[in-house]
């Protein structure tokens, strides 16, 4: 409890920016700026979708290996230093580059006409993002096996969004209804989501080296859970006449160069939607009026508590088939999350309207923000009807390392797949790594798909220091970024050959 109070600002202020951003899409004011946030967010560094740093893989001087395969053993023991120890964070884009962000950033005034940054999105628009750091950790040797223990916080965002939604945006210049005046807008923004995850981790690893080839290991973790939030968009379709003042006061609305509620009057307004809003969350949440309609969302970060409560566990395996040749598996955080109903706040929408724009209806339908939660009658719903049980984005690893140079030198191949939501992400790793001492080892790595070929993983641990990037960008328009920090000292010797265990 200590350690939860003291720490989880660095969550909630990374929670804080997903409601924010989930906020602005559904409330219509992301377009491009929102994704400008994201790709900021993109550019904080982070250990790619994989969520743990692949370059470490076969550094055998470092404990960073272990969180992708707890079968495998580091040459000495070690304690990590808080926080800053083993910290990463992780962010992928089926569309969005680096370069994209830069083109976001100078395109100014001329954000919703951009050309080129519009072509680039597809009809299902995907973002990751993923947070990992111990606030403490440590393992040590003992017989014939390898313990570990960590304490952790783990965040998890992941978003799709539909081409359609930006098409809108793009047409009506960020929602400015006299750019279409005399027209009629019609749009289907269904089959978007946006979900977000915070808890802490708990864990005890355990690997043992059963015959003189093989190791085993496995670990254990209890979750703790902190804040969920979660939109989905079942269906949206949206139909809106935009009047043309020549018909009302066309002079006025010249000098003026906007409508005014008056020349809306006698426009079609319609819409059918069905979806819901979901947050979990102890000291906070949606909030509702008198008369059940969402009203807002409240972070008080004084109460914030644990909102649930789960169970993960990772196994892994290692074999060496001949004396140069390792092959190694591991699948990890297979669990579940299960959330406190009595922290679940829920806001559904069902339905539809077809209504004629009068005086009485215009604050509700035209006024304020264009895509309000008030505006498609967002009303409170029961916890008890939506899903409190939420799994893990489970992740498989499958490698193969070939040493040289009295294993001084090796080469090795690495497939992940990552099962995170709304899709799948694959990789393949291509390493080459040096590790004359345990003090010293370095990694160059090449991971071509999410990145789109473009960019090239390198790694260094020198002393007690060991940074590292899955994907370090090098002039093309790399989709995935990453970078990771740890400090670990050694704690006890070297394990014993297996003939003297």
């Amino acid at each position: 409890n200590v350690i939860l109070n003291r720490l989880t600002p660095i969550l909630l202020f990374y929670f804080y920016l997903s409601v924010k951003i989930y906020r602005s899409i559904v409330m219509g004011k992301l377009g491009y700026k929102g994704l400008l946030l994201l790709g900021g967010m993109m550019m904080l560094g982070g250990a790619a979708q994989a969520q743990y740093l692949r370059s470490s893989y076969f550094m055998e001087g470092t404990s960073a290996r272990l969180q992708l395969n707890p079968g495998l053993q580091p040459t000495k023991g070690y304690f990590n230093m808080p926080i800053i120890g083993s910290f990463n964070m992780s962010a992928s884009s089926n569309v969005l580059g680096t370069s994209d962000i830069i083109d976001l950033m100078d395109s100014g005034s001329d954000l919703y006409s951009n050309d080129k940054l519009f072509d680039r999105l597809k009809a299902d628009n995907r973002l990751n993002v993923n947070l990992n750091t111990d606030i403490l950790s440590f393992g040590w040797y003992r017989g014939k096996g390898f313990w570990s223990v960590n304490v952790g916080l783990r965040a998890d965002f992941g978003a799709a969004l539909a081409k359609d939604m930006f098409s809108m945006m793009r047409t009506m210049n960020g929602f400015a209804l006299e750019d279409v005046v005399g027209t009629n807008q019609s749009y289907s923004l269904s089959n978007q989501t946006l979900n977000m995850k915070a808890y802490a981790e708990v864990g005890l690893g355990y690997s043992c080296r059963i015959t003189e080839k093989l190791t085993v290991g496995g670990r254990v973790k209890v979750l703790l859970g902190l804040a969920r939030a979660e939109m989905n968009i079942n269906q949206f379709d949206l139909n809106l006449d935009v009047p043309n003042p020549q018909y009302t006061n066309y002079a006025d609305y010249e000098s003026r160069g906007e409508l005014s509620p008056s020349d809306w009057y006698g426009a079609h307004y319609d819409y059918s939607a069905n979806g819901n809003v979901i947050t979990t969350l102890k000291g906070g949440g949606m909030t509702f009026d008198n008369n059940g309609m969402i009203d807002n969302f409240d972070l008080d970060a004084g109460d914030l508590g644990i909102a649930g409560s789960g169970f993960g566990i990772d196994l892994g395996a290692s074999y060496k088939v001949w004396d140069n040749l390792t092959v190694s598996a591991s699948i990890l955080d297979l669990g579940f999350l299960k959330w406190k109903e009595s922290e679940t706040t829920v806001a559904t929408v069902s339905g539809g309207d077809e209504v004629t724009i009068n005086s009485e209806n215009y604050d509700r339908y035209i006024g304020g923000d264009f895509l309000s939660f008030e505006r498609f009658d967002f009303e409170e719903g029961s916890p008890e009807k939506v899903k409190t049980k939420t799994r893990l984005y489970s992740t498989l690893l499958l490698a193969g390392e070939y040493g040289l140079l009295n294993n001084k030198l090796s080469v090795g191949a690495m497939y992940t797949a990552r099962f995170a939501e709304p899709k799948t992400l694959n990789e393949l790793t291509f390493l080459a790594t040096f590790r004359p001492k345990n003090w010293l080892n370095a990694a160059i790595s090449y991971s071509p798909i999410q990145a789109s070929g473009k960019s090239i993983g390198l790694a260094v641990k020198l002393g007690p220091l060991f940074v590292g990037t899955d994907y370090m960008f090098f002039g093309g328009n790399s989709k995935s970024v990453n970078g990771f920090l740890g400090i670990s000292f050694p704690l006890g010797g070297k394990p014993k050959p297996f003939s003297e265990l």
